[in-house]
């Protein structure tokens, strides 16, 4: 059964309310954000979704909506991200996952900042950013930047082939560099798309 107009709406502030800050709203939350008179109506636009399958209600607790289908939410401070495979810190490769492989749940105090959505994670595959500290083996915290400054660690597309390098920047033309003199730089021969910034190295000692 189709959801109205305003229950969409209600749905759609819930989720996004899930994402940004780890849990359901609560009736008062929902109420204040729409300008609900009442906390019966919140309650009826609650029972109508809950009706029509889209939303779990418990019989106790303020916050306790769940929707069903959708992951789990990681309590405060832990952020589910997904791991889109590796990048090579080398030469330039392919890059062809399109799938996480996983989605692991990081402690935000560990991460050291807080993810926004689109935050994912790729292993490291090579020894060209050994002298930035990042090795082989390592897995790098990627968040989305449409302006990246220069200086910055990226993941990079660079004529459709995927590394992680330094963004360069001297007059007016943008390079890649590698963090080891046995690499060389890399100049795009058309396409130089950033996929994000690195913000986060995580490192498993064995």
């Amino acid at each position: 059964m189709p959801l109205t107009q305003r229950q969409r709406e209600i749905y759609d502030f819930i989720l996004d309310f899930r994402r940004h800050n780890g849990c359901s709203p609560s009736i008062p939350e929902i109420q204040h954000h729409f300008g609900i008179r009442s906390p019966n109506g919140v309650a009826g636009h609650l029972h109508a979704l809950e009706a029509k399958g889209v939303i779990r209600r418990a019989e106790r607790g303020s916050r306790q909506i769940d929707v069903p289908g959708q992951s789990p939410i990681p309590p405060a401070g832990l952020h589910a991200l997904p791991v889109y495979g590796s990048i090579p810190a080398g030469p330039p490769q392919q890059f062809q996952a399109t799938e996480a492989e996983s989605t692991p749940v990081f402690d935000e105090a560990v991460l050291g900042f807080r993810p926004k959505e689109g935050c994912f994670v790729l292993k490291v595959r090579g020894d060209s950013m050994k002298d930035a500290g990042i090795l082989n083996g390592d897995s790098v915290v990627i968040e989305p930047n449409p302006s990246p400054r220069a200086g910055q660690i990226v993941a990079a597309l660079i004529d459709g082939e995927s590394t992680l390098k330094r963004l360069v920047r001297v007059r007016n033309t943008w390079f890649l560099k590698a963090e080891n003199p046995a690499y060389p730089e890399l100049f795009p021969r058309a396409d130089l798309v950033i996929q994000g910034v690195v913000r986060t190295v995580i490192r498993r000692l064995d």
